[in-house]
């Protein structure tokens, strides 16, 4: 089992849009949890958006601590 969630890890960590969002990151490695539906993965004016099933789940913390608008375009 271990070895499985180690594959499916790297297997995530190489994709293209998880690169593109490390790429795009602030570098901040702090998340808060938010939810928005109907957001599809890529680049916006509020950052970039990783929402693989359509929904986002997560929100990086901007350097100044605050939490920003998410899909937003």
């Amino acid at each position: 089992m271990e070895i499985l969630v180690l594959v499916a890890a790297i297997g995530l960590f190489n994709s293209d849009p998880v690169a593109e969002f490390i790429k795009n990151g602030n570098g901040n490695p702090v998340y808060k949890f938010v939810y928005v539906e109907e957001c599809t993965s890529g680049r916006r004016d509020t950052g970039y958006a990783l929402a693989p099933t359509g929904s986002v789940m997560l929100k990086q913390v901007n350097k100044d601590g605050t939490v920003g608008d998410v899909c937003k375009d």
